[in-house]
């Protein structure tokens, strides 16, 4: 199944935002040295998964459970001790939302996390038996720019079974497409680096190599200017963000799912807020 599928499957495209704000709060003289993690599942036919640190409780993510396809876990960014970390995910229980439905492991592994670095978890492939590419752990370490004058923007293609993409930034989702992409003949599994670019609403278009054919189209959030009063949310139009966006898959048509959850028919891009602007509220 090649790029050309997409276009037979349509351009829906699904958006959404994902508040990755990392922490910035205060320690205390028992903290240990923390990383800060999170994790965003890319995985089309097992829909919904949990994800445990098993090694200890203290200073480990909690909050990661049933995530939905092409969804971030719970709080974004979560401090995390550093160092050589064991964690299971698992196909979720999204009916009943208890622990003990987590029964079936499809990741055990472990992963050295380094202080004061910023990872994103992939969660990326297939989970049923004889499907290629197997589901796995991609460990991404986020380097995040220093805060823009306008945005930084990065792609992530994490659309399974597509050919390799150029992905072009129009205005709108209907403007003609021209000149050179923003990101040129990238492969399944590569992470841009981030590009700085104005303030200003703009779309993301995903083309074959060389084409001027869009094959999905989705326009950035906005986000929401701050004030006195509150604070800014990420977006295009908001100076200071920090945003990536991810090339997702479309989930298989099958009789039944290892895990209840959204299924979607068509391949799409969601977007994650990597970090917010600066704050305009006053601190306490």
């Amino acid at each position: 199944m090649r790029l050309s599928r997409f276009a037979i499957l349509g351009a829906a495209v699904t958006a959404m935002i994902g508040c990755s704000e990392p922490s910035d709060g205060p320690t205390t003289p028992n903290t240990p040295p923390l990383a800060f993690v999170r994790y965003i599942n890319a995985v089309p036919d097992t829909l919904n998964t949990t994800v445990r640190f098993i090694d200890q409780v203290e200073y480990s993510p909690i909050s990661w459970a049933n995530v939905a396809f092409r969804g971030l876990g719970q709080g974004g960014y979560q401090p995390t001790a550093a160092g050589a970390r064991k964690f299971r995910v698992f196909t979720a229980d999204a009916v009943n939302f208890t622990t003990a439905g987590n029964t079936t492991i499809l990741v055990d592994t472990t992963i050295t996390f380094e202080a004061g670095k910023y990872y994103t978890l992939l969660h990326l492939g297939y989970a049923r038996a004889g499907v290629t590419p197997r589901q796995r752990i991609v460990n991404i370490t986020d380097a995040l720019p220093t805060t823009p004058a306008g945005i930084a923007f990065r792609a992530i293609h994490a659309g399974l079974d597509v050919g390799n993409v150029d992905i072009h930034a129009t205005a709108t989702t209907t403007d003609a497409i021209s000149g050179a992409p923003l990101f040129a003949n990238v492969a399944l599994n590569t992470v841009s680096a981030y590009l700085p670019r104005a303030t200003g609403a703009f779309a993301a278009r995903v083309t074959a190599v060389g084409s001027t054919t869009a094959v999905i189209s989705a326009a950035l959030p906005a986000g929401t200017a701050g004030s006195v009063s509150v604070d800014p949310l990420g977006g295009a139009t908001v100076a200071g963000s920090i945003i990536t966006a991810i090339a997702f898959p479309a989930s298989p048509q099958l009789p039944a799912a290892p895990s209840a959850g959204a299924r979607f028919a068509t391949p799409g891009v969601s977007f994650f807020i990597d970090k917010q602007p600066p704050r305009t509220t006053p601190n306490p």
